[in-house]
Protein backbone atom coordinates (compact mmCIF):
# COMPACT_ATOMS: atom_id res chain seq x y z
CA UNK A 1 0.00 0.00 0.00
CA UNK A 2 1.28 3.49 -0.49
CA UNK A 3 2.97 4.81 2.59
CA UNK A 4 3.56 8.06 1.70
CA UNK A 5 2.43 10.29 4.51
CA UNK A 6 1.21 7.44 6.31
CA UNK A 7 1.04 9.36 9.81
CA UNK A 8 -0.37 12.19 8.33
CA UNK A 9 -3.01 10.28 6.67
CA UNK A 10 -3.68 7.80 9.85
CA UNK A 11 -4.37 11.22 12.11
CA UNK A 12 -6.28 12.74 9.64
CA UNK A 13 -8.62 9.50 9.48
CA UNK A 14 -8.77 9.26 13.14
CA UNK A 15 -9.50 12.86 13.57
CA UNK A 16 -12.27 12.64 11.19
CA UNK A 17 -13.67 9.31 12.96
CA UNK A 18 -13.52 10.95 15.91
CA UNK A 19 -15.61 13.88 14.80
CA UNK A 20 -18.68 11.94 14.19
CA UNK A 21 -20.74 10.68 17.26
CA UNK A 22 -19.50 7.82 18.59
CA UNK A 23 -22.61 5.97 19.86
CA UNK A 24 -23.00 3.95 16.24
CA UNK A 25 -19.14 2.85 16.99
CA UNK A 26 -19.71 1.65 20.04
CA UNK A 27 -23.40 -0.23 19.26
CA UNK A 28 -21.18 -1.58 16.23
CA UNK A 29 -18.34 -3.27 18.20
CA UNK A 30 -20.76 -4.24 20.86
CA UNK A 31 -23.23 -6.17 18.37
CA UNK A 32 -19.95 -7.47 16.62
CA UNK A 33 -19.17 -8.93 20.42
CA UNK A 34 -22.38 -10.71 21.22
CA UNK A 35 -22.23 -12.40 17.76
CA UNK A 36 -18.68 -13.54 18.48
CA UNK A 37 -19.58 -14.77 22.25
CA UNK A 38 -22.59 -17.19 20.89
CA UNK A 39 -20.66 -18.46 18.07
CA UNK A 40 -17.80 -19.19 20.89
CA UNK A 41 -20.44 -21.66 22.47
CA UNK A 42 -21.65 -23.18 19.16
CA UNK A 43 -17.78 -23.59 18.13
CA UNK A 44 -17.42 -25.68 21.58
CA UNK A 45 -20.46 -27.42 20.89
CA UNK A 46 -19.05 -28.78 17.84
CA UNK A 47 -15.60 -29.21 18.63
CA UNK A 48 -16.45 -30.94 21.98
CA UNK A 49 -19.50 -33.08 21.51
CA UNK A 50 -19.79 -33.68 17.43
CA UNK A 51 -15.68 -33.62 17.76
CA UNK A 52 -14.60 -31.65 14.76
CA UNK A 53 -10.82 -31.03 14.06
CA UNK A 54 -9.87 -27.43 15.06
CA UNK A 55 -8.17 -26.92 11.76
CA UNK A 56 -10.98 -28.77 9.86
CA UNK A 57 -13.68 -26.43 11.24
CA UNK A 58 -12.07 -23.38 10.69
CA UNK A 59 -11.85 -24.58 6.72
CA UNK A 60 -15.49 -25.11 6.87
CA UNK A 61 -15.74 -21.62 8.72
CA UNK A 62 -13.22 -19.57 6.68
CA UNK A 63 -14.52 -20.89 3.46
CA UNK A 64 -17.64 -20.62 3.92
CA UNK A 65 -17.31 -16.76 5.00
CA UNK A 66 -14.91 -15.99 1.68
CA UNK A 67 -17.67 -17.34 -0.49
CA UNK A 68 -20.37 -15.26 0.89
CA UNK A 69 -18.53 -12.52 0.89
CA UNK A 70 -17.29 -12.56 -2.04
CA UNK A 71 -21.37 -13.45 -3.68
CA UNK A 72 -22.60 -10.75 -1.71
CA UNK A 73 -20.10 -8.05 -3.66
CA UNK A 74 -20.79 -9.66 -6.89
CA UNK A 75 -24.77 -9.53 -6.42
CA UNK A 76 -24.81 -5.61 -4.80
CA UNK A 77 -21.53 -3.85 -5.51
CA UNK A 78 -19.01 -5.53 -8.55
CA UNK A 79 -17.03 -2.65 -8.27
CA UNK A 80 -15.50 -3.40 -4.90
CA UNK A 81 -14.02 -6.62 -6.11
CA UNK A 82 -11.48 -4.32 -7.61
CA UNK A 83 -8.25 -3.74 -5.89
CA UNK A 84 -4.50 -2.73 -6.84
CA UNK A 85 -2.12 -5.67 -7.18
CA UNK A 86 0.05 -3.84 -5.37
CA UNK A 87 -2.17 -4.28 -2.47
CA UNK A 88 -2.19 -7.97 -2.45
CA UNK A 89 0.72 -8.29 0.27
CA UNK A 90 -1.41 -5.79 2.34
CA UNK A 91 -4.47 -8.55 2.28
CA UNK A 92 -2.30 -11.87 2.67
CA UNK A 93 -0.75 -10.31 5.67
CA UNK A 94 -3.77 -9.26 7.19
CA UNK A 95 -5.43 -12.63 6.19
CA UNK A 96 -2.22 -14.23 7.74
CA UNK A 97 -1.37 -12.99 10.91
CA UNK A 98 -4.92 -10.62 11.88
CA UNK A 99 -7.28 -14.16 10.93
CA UNK A 100 -5.45 -17.14 10.98
CA UNK A 101 -2.26 -16.77 14.02
CA UNK A 102 -5.65 -15.11 15.66
CA UNK A 103 -7.91 -17.73 15.24
CA UNK A 104 -5.14 -21.01 14.83
CA UNK A 105 -3.41 -19.70 18.37
CA UNK A 106 -6.37 -19.37 20.33
CA UNK A 107 -7.61 -22.97 19.60
CA UNK A 108 -4.01 -24.36 19.99
CA UNK A 109 -3.94 -22.80 23.36
CA UNK A 110 -7.43 -24.53 24.17
CA UNK A 111 -5.56 -27.79 23.80
CA UNK A 112 -2.60 -26.53 26.28
CA UNK A 113 -4.94 -24.35 28.79
CA UNK A 114 -8.45 -24.29 30.46
CA UNK A 115 -10.48 -21.84 27.83
CA UNK A 116 -11.03 -19.15 30.70
CA UNK A 117 -7.23 -18.58 30.94
CA UNK A 118 -6.59 -18.45 27.17
CA UNK A 119 -10.03 -15.95 27.24
CA UNK A 120 -8.05 -13.82 29.71
CA UNK A 121 -5.07 -13.80 27.94
CA UNK A 122 -6.55 -13.41 24.55
CA UNK A 123 -8.43 -9.82 25.71
CA UNK A 124 -5.21 -8.26 26.56
CA UNK A 125 -5.31 -7.19 23.33
CA UNK A 126 -7.02 -3.94 24.51
CA UNK A 127 -3.53 -2.93 26.16
CA UNK A 128 -1.75 -3.55 23.08
CA UNK A 129 -3.82 -1.90 21.24
CA UNK A 130 -3.21 1.10 23.88
CA UNK A 131 0.29 1.22 23.74
CA UNK A 132 0.74 0.61 20.43
CA UNK A 133 -1.78 4.17 19.74
CA UNK A 134 0.31 5.59 22.45
CA UNK A 135 3.93 4.31 20.80
CA UNK A 136 3.17 5.50 17.60
CA UNK A 137 1.53 8.47 18.51
CA UNK A 138 -1.82 8.09 17.08
CA UNK A 139 -3.85 8.33 20.28
CA UNK A 140 -3.78 9.86 23.91
CA UNK A 141 -3.69 7.88 26.80
CA UNK A 142 -6.56 9.44 29.28
CA UNK A 143 -7.30 8.62 32.35
CA UNK A 144 -10.70 7.08 31.22
CA UNK A 145 -8.87 4.44 29.05
CA UNK A 146 -6.60 3.44 31.77
CA UNK A 147 -10.09 2.91 34.42
CA UNK A 148 -12.30 1.33 31.58
CA UNK A 149 -9.24 -0.87 30.58
CA UNK A 150 -8.44 -2.00 33.99
CA UNK A 151 -11.78 -2.41 34.95
CA UNK A 152 -12.84 -4.38 32.17
CA UNK A 153 -9.97 -6.63 32.32
CA UNK A 154 -10.68 -6.76 35.92
CA UNK A 155 -14.23 -8.41 34.89
CA UNK A 156 -12.66 -10.63 32.84
CA UNK A 157 -10.26 -12.30 35.56
CA UNK A 158 -12.85 -12.61 37.97
CA UNK A 159 -15.56 -14.54 35.76
CA UNK A 160 -12.47 -16.74 35.16
CA UNK A 161 -11.51 -17.26 38.73
CA UNK A 162 -15.44 -17.48 39.11
CA UNK A 163 -15.59 -20.86 36.86
CA UNK A 164 -14.46 -24.00 38.51
CA UNK A 165 -11.40 -25.21 37.22
CA UNK A 166 -10.62 -21.22 35.15
CA UNK A 167 -7.17 -21.74 35.94
CA UNK A 168 -6.71 -25.19 36.71
CA UNK A 169 -4.60 -26.24 33.36
CA UNK A 170 -1.93 -23.58 32.71
CA UNK A 171 1.12 -23.97 30.51
CA UNK A 172 3.65 -21.36 29.19
CA UNK A 173 3.41 -22.74 25.40
CA UNK A 174 -0.59 -22.83 25.83
CA UNK A 175 -0.29 -18.96 27.47
CA UNK A 176 1.84 -17.79 24.61
CA UNK A 177 -0.36 -18.97 22.02
CA UNK A 178 -3.09 -17.07 23.97
CA UNK A 179 -1.04 -13.97 24.01
CA UNK A 180 -0.41 -14.41 20.66
CA UNK A 181 -3.79 -14.61 19.60
CA UNK A 182 -4.59 -11.12 20.91
CA UNK A 183 -1.75 -9.66 19.61
CA UNK A 184 -3.41 -11.27 16.58
CA UNK A 185 -6.48 -9.72 17.44
CA UNK A 186 -4.54 -5.85 18.01
CA UNK A 187 -2.90 -6.67 14.73
CA UNK A 188 -6.00 -7.29 12.93
CA UNK A 189 -7.57 -4.08 14.30
CA UNK A 190 -4.79 -1.80 13.67
CA UNK A 191 -4.11 -3.15 10.33
CA UNK A 192 -7.21 -3.40 9.51
CA UNK A 193 -8.26 0.44 10.22
CA UNK A 194 -5.35 1.44 7.95
CA UNK A 195 -7.07 -0.39 5.31
CA UNK A 196 -10.58 1.12 5.64
CA UNK A 197 -8.61 4.52 4.41
CA UNK A 198 -8.27 3.15 0.67
CA UNK A 199 -11.32 0.05 0.73
CA UNK A 200 -14.52 -0.43 1.54
CA UNK A 201 -15.24 -2.95 4.83
CA UNK A 202 -16.64 -5.47 2.50
CA UNK A 203 -13.53 -5.73 -0.20
CA UNK A 204 -11.32 -5.80 3.25
CA UNK A 205 -13.17 -8.77 4.99
CA UNK A 206 -13.25 -10.47 1.51
CA UNK A 207 -9.74 -10.46 0.61
CA UNK A 208 -8.22 -11.27 3.62
CA UNK A 209 -10.62 -14.04 4.35
CA UNK A 210 -9.51 -15.43 0.93
CA UNK A 211 -6.29 -15.26 2.55
CA UNK A 212 -6.92 -16.94 5.58
CA UNK A 213 -8.54 -19.83 3.92
CA UNK A 214 -6.08 -20.32 0.67
CA UNK A 215 -3.54 -20.80 4.32
CA UNK A 216 -5.86 -23.06 6.17
CA UNK A 217 -6.10 -25.49 3.33
CA UNK A 218 -2.43 -25.79 3.28
CA UNK A 219 -2.51 -26.55 6.51
CA UNK A 220 -5.45 -28.51 6.39
CA UNK A 221 -5.81 -29.77 2.90
CA UNK A 222 -8.79 -30.66 0.88
CA UNK A 223 -7.98 -34.09 0.52
CA UNK A 224 -7.93 -35.44 4.25
CA UNK A 225 -11.24 -33.96 4.77
CA UNK A 226 -14.28 -36.45 4.99
CA UNK A 227 -16.42 -34.13 2.69
CA UNK A 228 -19.49 -37.08 2.45
CA UNK A 229 -19.38 -37.81 6.09
CA UNK A 230 -21.17 -34.52 7.90
CA UNK A 231 -24.71 -34.19 8.69
CA UNK A 232 -27.13 -31.93 6.95
CA UNK A 233 -27.41 -30.34 10.12
CA UNK A 234 -23.51 -29.95 10.60
CA UNK A 235 -23.48 -28.48 6.96
CA UNK A 236 -25.98 -25.63 8.77
CA UNK A 237 -23.94 -25.16 11.67
CA UNK A 238 -20.86 -24.36 9.18
CA UNK A 239 -23.57 -21.70 6.60
CA UNK A 240 -23.89 -20.20 9.97
CA UNK A 241 -20.21 -19.98 10.87
CA UNK A 242 -19.52 -18.33 7.97
CA UNK A 243 -22.45 -16.15 7.56
CA UNK A 244 -23.76 -15.02 11.28
CA UNK A 245 -20.63 -15.72 13.37
CA UNK A 246 -17.75 -14.83 10.79
CA UNK A 247 -18.63 -12.44 8.24
CA UNK A 248 -21.35 -10.53 10.35
CA UNK A 249 -19.30 -9.65 12.97
CA UNK A 250 -16.17 -9.01 11.67
CA UNK A 251 -18.30 -6.16 9.08
CA UNK A 252 -19.80 -5.02 12.47
CA UNK A 253 -16.53 -4.03 14.05
CA UNK A 254 -14.32 -2.92 11.05
CA UNK A 255 -17.10 -0.50 10.54
CA UNK A 256 -16.77 0.46 14.41
CA UNK A 257 -12.92 1.36 13.40
CA UNK A 258 -14.91 4.56 11.65
CA UNK A 259 -15.91 5.94 14.51
CA UNK A 260 -14.16 4.96 17.35
CA UNK A 261 -10.06 4.61 18.10
CA UNK A 262 -8.66 0.93 17.85
CA UNK A 263 -8.10 0.55 21.88
CA UNK A 264 -11.99 1.76 21.91
CA UNK A 265 -13.66 -0.52 19.56
CA UNK A 266 -11.26 -3.23 21.07
CA UNK A 267 -12.59 -2.46 24.81
CA UNK A 268 -15.96 -2.77 23.76
CA UNK A 269 -15.66 -6.22 22.13
CA UNK A 270 -14.65 -7.27 25.59
CA UNK A 271 -17.99 -7.86 26.31
CA UNK A 272 -17.74 -11.40 24.16
CA UNK A 273 -16.88 -13.07 27.26
CA UNK A 274 -19.89 -11.66 29.03
CA UNK A 275 -22.36 -12.96 26.32
CA UNK A 276 -20.57 -16.21 26.16
CA UNK A 277 -20.94 -17.46 29.46
CA UNK A 278 -24.88 -16.12 29.43
CA UNK A 279 -25.13 -18.12 26.26
CA UNK A 280 -23.43 -21.51 28.18
CA UNK A 281 -25.78 -21.13 30.66
CA UNK A 282 -28.55 -20.88 28.61
CA UNK A 283 -27.90 -23.68 25.63
CA UNK A 284 -24.79 -26.03 27.32
CA UNK A 285 -26.49 -25.75 31.08
CA UNK A 286 -23.32 -24.43 32.84
CA UNK A 287 -23.34 -22.71 35.79
CA UNK A 288 -23.08 -18.63 36.21
CA UNK A 289 -21.46 -18.59 39.81
CA UNK A 290 -21.54 -15.28 42.03
CA UNK A 291 -18.02 -14.27 41.04
CA UNK A 292 -18.66 -14.57 36.90
CA UNK A 293 -21.95 -12.35 37.39
CA UNK A 294 -19.52 -9.93 39.43
CA UNK A 295 -17.22 -9.97 36.72
CA UNK A 296 -20.12 -9.44 33.82
CA UNK A 297 -20.92 -6.51 35.53
CA UNK A 298 -17.70 -5.05 36.04
CA UNK A 299 -16.77 -5.57 32.46
CA UNK A 300 -20.25 -3.48 31.45
CA UNK A 301 -18.67 -0.67 33.78
CA UNK A 302 -15.46 -0.88 32.15
CA UNK A 303 -17.42 -0.33 28.53
CA UNK A 304 -20.03 2.29 29.78
CA UNK A 305 -17.36 4.28 31.30
CA UNK A 306 -15.65 3.96 28.22
CA UNK A 307 -18.86 5.66 26.04
CA UNK A 308 -19.33 8.24 29.01
CA UNK A 309 -15.90 9.80 28.86
CA UNK A 310 -16.27 9.91 25.38
CA UNK A 311 -19.45 11.55 25.39
CA UNK A 312 -17.96 13.91 28.06
CA UNK A 313 -14.87 14.85 25.76
CA UNK A 314 -16.92 15.50 23.01
CA UNK A 315 -19.39 17.76 24.36
CA UNK A 316 -17.28 19.29 27.34
CA UNK A 317 -13.97 19.57 25.14
CA UNK A 318 -15.03 19.17 21.35
CA UNK A 319 -11.28 20.26 20.21
CA UNK A 320 -9.45 17.49 22.36
CA UNK A 321 -11.31 14.22 20.90
CA UNK A 322 -9.69 14.12 17.62
CA UNK A 323 -6.77 13.64 19.91
CA UNK A 324 -7.67 11.59 22.75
Amino acid sequence: MNTTNHSSTIELATNSANSRHPSAGYWLAAGAAALWGFSGVVTSYLLRHRQMRPDELLVFRTGFATMILFLWIWLTARHLIRIRISDLPYFALLGAIGLVANQGLYYLALTKVSVGYALMLQYLSPIFLMAYGVLSKTERMTSGKLLSATLALSGVALMLIGQPGGLGKISWIGSLCAVGSGLGFAFYTIYGKHGLQRYDSRTMMAYAFLSASMIWLIIRPPWKIAWTEHSVSLWMFFVYLGAVATVLPFLLYLASLKYLEASRSSLTSILEPVVAAAAAWVWLKQSLWPLQIAGGIAVLLGVLLLQAESYFRSSKHPEQVASS
